[in-house]
């Protein structure tokens, strides 16, 4: 009875360690790797109106993390919306196969990944548990590192701080529209900066801020923020 329960422990991790070793690593996706496949949450999605067609969608946009924080820019183009679109939901993990990995480009990165994922008709999505990966992925970047910036950033970060300053609410023109924007102060361990809010995350704001019952300063999360020298 002892060797057999041993030999049941051993098959238990011989399998535990198959079954972990099932997925890719994000950060190890690379162009022209065969049999690829992942297990990932999807933090942030999506749709980009159409460039000649706004009242069309002409993708969906993802960000994706797996359970070593590792993210991935994701996207579906127009002609895929129909198939992916009812498939995928934000803030849930799926197990994703069979898609395309190419160079990411363009001044809205949302990953440091050098590349991102295209959705092919043959991609595979199977909805999956996944309590071990992040829910939202933030990788915080000092505002001390944002202020010593010079020029504009390819990239978009993620920042945390105290809210010691808010602006009141104004019109700007933003890409020849009309619209709402708020500046908020924020302060961390290592500087300040301020914030631009624009829109519906100006809505946002204010929306949050007349819930909230806490006296005292704001802890402010901003995730996917661009980092923009104003001139």
């Amino acid at each position: 009875p002892r060797v057999v329960s041993l030999l049941l422990l051993v098959m238990a991790h011989m399998e535990k360690g198959l079954v972990s070793s099932a997925f890719d690593d994000i950060v190890d996706l690379v162009p022209c790797k065969e049999r690829v496949r992942i297990k990932a949450r999807i933090v942030r999605l999506w749709k980009v109106p159409a460039f000649l067609n706004p009242n069309e969608f002409g993708s969906i946009e993802i960000v994706l993390v797996d359970d070593k924080g590792g993210k991935i820019h994701a996207s579906v183009r127009k002609q895929l919306i129909h198939v992916f679109e009812s498939q995928l939901e934000e803030g849930r993990v799926y197990e994703l196969s069979d898609f395309s990995v190419f160079p990411q480009s363009g001044s809205y990165r949302t990953t440091l990944h050098r590349y991102k994922i295209g959705f092919q008709l043959k991609t595979r999505v199977v909805a999956a548990e996944g309590d071990d990966i992040s829910q939202f992925g933030i990788n915080v970047t000092s505002l001390a590192e944002i202020v010593a910036r010079t020029d504009d950033h390819e990239y978009l970060v993620d920042v945390i701080g105290l809210m010691t300053g808010i602006s009141p609410e104004r019109e700007y023109v933003r890409d020849g529209k009309l619209t709402k924007m708020v500046v908020i102060e924020l302060t961390d361990d290592t500087g300040k900066c301020e914030c631009a809010l624009f829109g519906e995350y100006a809505d946002e704001l204010t929306k949050k801020m007349g819930k909230s019952a806490v006296s005292g300063l704001s802890v402010v999360v901003v995730q996917f923020a661009k980092v923009k020298i104003f001139r």
